[in-house]
């Protein structure tokens, strides 16, 4: 038999590299344009390029691996199915069941290499990539904020730079909208002012002299003019290359002792910490997915050849993945409505598709035909497990 599941394992991962090669080279484009745009217009050197590229790997590597496994499962199986290989299989005595031994084998080798991805390597890939931007910006500093023209780089913010020294940093009339905290939108202006950088903190800072500020305050119809003569602004610098795409983005690059002293410390201050836990949460759960689709995907691809649809399962299955992270995205906004209950929604997507998979994979060891599980399915599901039912309601 160990010459059986060899073969199986291989006719799986060999696609499975295709596949992940494919599906990394596409979460790779949305940040394609970006890149380019650093080498291109910025003259950023390559090798910071590649620097922030590897450092993003892992973090897609994330949610890559998973969905390549499963489709390494659809396409490798669904080869011997249509090749008949799995007709003789059965022939000679091997059930789905058997067939899923080999496929649980590269799940559980699947997880563990996703779960040191999720858990470990993507937030340390977090923290270099935010260290790589940082010492772009630190050496140049037009990449981050442009002169004589209005940057909206920043969420928030709009800058307006009049003359900039590209070697020092200096600039001069400086005029800032900042509508970060909308009850207390901000005007700027100041005479001059200079681009500073602090490597502790990994923050560039703009430093503004001779300025004012204007407040208004919508809520008492207030207005405030504030004179300075010194004033800094912190920029986040994760907001320029897209990285920050939510607000929970700063503790994926966080480590999960720091994530821990974070929810502890927040506990002893009575605060309920959503973010972190959610975050903490989602990197234990989510390589657990590899066990779903393999059940799912050895399930799907054992259909009949006379059914005359060869790829309704891989359809089928494109259908369920989205379904997948579909329900990914609502036991996130689960978790802020019920914080005490968050590991159980976080491992509802995980216990669900593993539910479905097994019961597709007993329709199939009992040779059950269903056109994805309808009633007939169920009838005559309930006629294996009850078989005397039926009878008895003749009386």
């Amino acid at each position: 038999m160990s010459i059986i599941n060899r073969y199986l394992q291989r006719e799986i991962l060999l696609p499975f590299f295709y596949v992940l090669a494919v599906v990394v080279f596409v979460l790779l484009l949305g940040q394609l344009f970006k890149i380019v745009n650093l080498v291109v217009s910025e003259g950023v050197q390559l090798w910071d390029v590649a620097r922030m590229v590897l450092a993003m790997i892992p973090q897609m590597l994330t949610m890559a691996l998973p969905i390549s496994f499963f489709f390494a499962v659809l396409a490798g199986l669904g080869r011997l199915v249509g090749d008949a290989e799995v007709i003789a299989l059965k022939a000679a005595g091997i059930s789905p069941y058997r067939l899923f031994l080999p496929v649980l084998q590269l799940a559980v080798a699947c997880t563990l290499l996703t779960l040191l991805m999720s858990a470990w390597l993507a937030p340390l890939g977090m923290r270099q990539l935010r260290q790589a931007t940082f010492d772009i910006l630190r050496g140049k500093v037009t990449v981050a904020l442009h002169s004589q023209v209005l940057n909206l780089a920043f969420p928030g913010m709009a800058i307006y730079l009049g003359k900039m020294d590209r070697q020092s940093g200096r600039v001069a009339e400086v005029f800032i909208e900042d509508h970060r905290r909308s009850d207390n939108p901000q005007t700027i202006t100041a005479a001059s002012g200079w681009i500073v950088s602090e490597p502790q903190t990994s923050t560039l800072l703009l430093q503004l002299r001779d300025g004012t500020i204007h407040e208004y305050n919508p809520r008492d119809e207030s207005y405030r003019v504030t004179d300075f003569s010194q004033y800094r602004i912190n920029f986040d610098l994760s907001t320029l290359l897209g990285e920050k795409l939510h607000v929970g983005i700063m503790n994926k690059a966080r480590s999960n002792a720091d994530l821990l002293r974070r929810i502890a410390a927040a506990k002893s201050r009575g605060e309920e910490a959503t973010g972190t836990v959610a975050t903490l949460y989602e990197r234990f759960t989510q390589p657990f997915a590899c066990f779903a689709f393999a059940l799912l995907g050895v399930a799907l691809v054992l259909v009949p050849v006379r059914s005359s649809a060869r790829f309704q399962g891989f359809i089928f299955g494109l259908v369920l993945l989205l379904a997948y992270y579909l329900t990914g995205m609502v036991t996130e906004f689960l978790a802020e409505w019920q914080p005490s209950l968050a590991l159980l929604f976080f491992s509802l997507p995980n216990l669900i598709f593993i539910l479905l998979g097994a019961l597709l994979l007993f329709l199939k060891q009992h040779e059950i035909e269903f056109s994805w599980l309808s009633i007939t399915s169920f009838a005559a599901l309930s006629d294996r497990i009850f078989p005397g039912l039926k009878s008895r309601k003749r009386y």
